[in-house]
């Protein structure tokens, strides 16, 4: 996966549960209205015009319209610009995005210092998806010398904002001894707090292999890894299909036929 889609992964519905749709004035309101209600060809049109006159939140709707293809033709130049505009006014989401986009060269000349840069900037605004991208940076040296202790320390920071995919990365990091002392406990620990995150939102299955959707669907295997394996994967493999028959047997007078 390139580093700029994982700003089109995030989404318009991440966005808005975020914070952005909370603009003080009814007219951004508004615009968000018309998107929940599924005419986004319209919402587009009134974040833009809102965008025009200078509010960064509507600049960052549009970017990332523009990104997805979401209301209007798909166009990362543009996309780029308004993110821009929005990151230059010190919105720390917009910051995130541009700084991808400048990792990847997607929209704008590619130049990696640069995109750290404004990654940093998000970070320090407490950016969570900021300090997960910085924590992957620093661990593989992309765009930046490797240093895995400065990653574990983003991923630190993003972990203890309760964000499941930073706690992950912290807990393999402890498994490992990746730029920290190795200590399976708090790698477990980490893990854990991640597990305890699962829903129909973000997983396939819950922390004990049933599936969300699907009555009476118990899943037990590699396949509901989050990440891959960095070492023989059985003995986990065991302990997660025991997990989930404990689970099944505490819990069969009230499965559904």
């Amino acid at each position: 996966m390139s580093v700029a889609s994982l700003v089109r992964r995030l989404g318009l519905a991440i966005m808005l549960s975020m914070g952005i749709a909370a603009a003080a004035h009814a007219d951004f309101d508004e615009a968000v209205a018309t998107y929940r209600a599924g005419n986004s060809t319209k919402a587009f049109s009134e974040f833009l015009a809102l965008a025009e006159k200078g509010d960064r939140n509507a600049q960052v709707m549009a970017g990332n319209m523009y990104l997805e293809g979401t209301g209007v033709a798909r166009d990362v130049n543009k996309a780029a610009q308004w993110f821009q505009k929005a990151a230059t006014a010190g919105h720390s989401y917009a910051q995130y995005a541009l700084g991808l986009l400048y990792m990847t060269g997607q929209g704008v000349p590619k130049d990696q210092a640069k995109g750290i840069s404004w990654l940093d900037k998000a970070a320090q605004q407490g950016s969570i998806f900021a300090d997960t991208t910085l924590g992957d940076a620093y661990a593989n040296g992309i765009g930046v010398s490797v240093d895995q202790a400065r990653g574990v320390g983003y991923f630190r920071n993003a972990a203890e904002q309760n964000y499941a995919p930073a706690q992950l990365k912290l807990a393999s990091a402890f498994f490992l001894g990746r730029g920290v002392a190795r200590d399976p406990v708090e790698a477990f620990k980490w893990a854990y707090l991640s597990a305890l995150q699962l829903s129909a939102a973000n997983s396939v299955v819950d922390s004990y292999g049933q599936s969300h959707e699907v009555p009476n669907l118990w899943i037990a295997g590699p396949s509901i890894f989050p990440t891959a394996g960095a070492s023989n994967p059985t003995f986990t493999i065991f302990a997660l299909s025991q997990r989930g028959a404990e689970r099944m047997a505490s819990q069969w007078g009230t499965l559904t036929n």
